[in-house]
């Protein structure tokens, strides 16, 4: 049994016409009718039946058929996956990220990159979720590569580079008192309700954080899912938040305004697994998110 006897059945498993099939394969149909007879000799079965001028498959045939498409598509993804390998223009990234880096930073990295010596036949998945998820995910080999707050990891094989700060804003209502301020202080908040992201986030961390450092003790008023419903919140006059800069904060009647002097920021890392082997077309992206992480260190 040989592969293109396999490729010929099944091509005339899909056209059940042999003048047709011998067409689309470029070969003569005498050829192609020797090649599926000595295959039904070696499986010991016929594999297609004729009436008149139609062609069908027989039991054996249509039992023999998904086995054969089976095997074909198996031995196409290795094709691929070696193709993958040797050509690092060409292949697919999984790449997940946190939601507040969608809107910018992804679709500007992944522009400039497709300009970066010509990467455009480089195909990304992506995946949005929080650091914790989006790092499992990585250490199960689920994403090749994610962009999140910098996070100390134990796992010896998740590596990292900084790729640029992310600064953190004080949300509040356009008519609260304090939406005329052009930057914000620890002292201007502490009697404030505050709308919270819940507690597994990067977001919550870095928020708390800044609390400790300032004996702020909040008063919380909801814990919410994701950014956007902090702004509704905000936008209902329900508290105020500490959250990144998105675009949709204009369709919830909030501003935003910095803290003095940039004082609340985080760092935004790109991660990789080191204990998985990268396809050509990932070594390419992480070389380029390096050349990155260098330039932006000398600008």
């Amino acid at each position: 049994m040989t592969l293109q006897q396999l490729r010929y059945f099944v091509k005339i498993a899909d056209t059940l016409h042999y003048t047709r099939a011998a067409e689309e394969l470029n070969i003569s149909q005498p050829s192609l009718s020797y090649a599926i007879t000595q295959l039904s000799k070696e499986l010991g079965v016929p594999l297609f039946k004729k009436d008149g001028i139609k062609v069908y498959l027989t039991e054996y045939g249509e039992a023999f058929l998904p086995y054969a498409e089976s095997a074909l598509n198996i031995l196409n993804q290795g094709e691929i996956q070696l193709s993958k390998m040797l050509n690092p223009s060409k292949g697919n990234i999984n790449l997940g990220y946190i939601y507040t880096v969608s809107f910018d930073a992804i679709p500007h990295l992944i522009d400039n990159f497709y300009n970066f010596l010509g990467n455009r036949d480089i195909n990304f998945n992506f995946q949005v979720n929080m650091t914790n998820l989006l790092i499992k995910k990585l250490t199960q080999g689920h994403l090749d590569v994610v962009m999140a707050p910098y996070t100390k990891i134990s796992n010896e094989y998740i590596k990292s580079i900084p790729v640029f700060v992310q600064d953190l804003y004080l949300i509040v209502n356009k008519d609260h008192p304090l939406a005329g301020h052009t930057t914000i202080t620890d002292n201007d908040i502490r009697n404030e309700k505050f709308i919270m992201i819940k507690k597994e986030t990067d977001l919550y961390v870095q928020t708390v954080s800044y609390f400790k450092k300032n004996n702020i003790i909040p008063n919380v008023f909801f814990e919410v899912d994701e950014c956007n419903s902090m702004a509704s919140f905000v936008g209902a006059k329900l508290g105020i938040a500490i959250m990144p800069k998105i675009p949709s904060l204009e369709s919830y009647k909030v501003n935003a305004i910095p803290f003095k002097g940039n004082t609340l920021n985080r760092t935004i890392s790109i991660y990789w697994n080191e204990g998985i082997k990268h396809s050509a077309a990932l070594k390419k992206f992480l070389d380029y998110c390096i050349t990155l992480r260098s330039n932006n260190l000398n600008t």
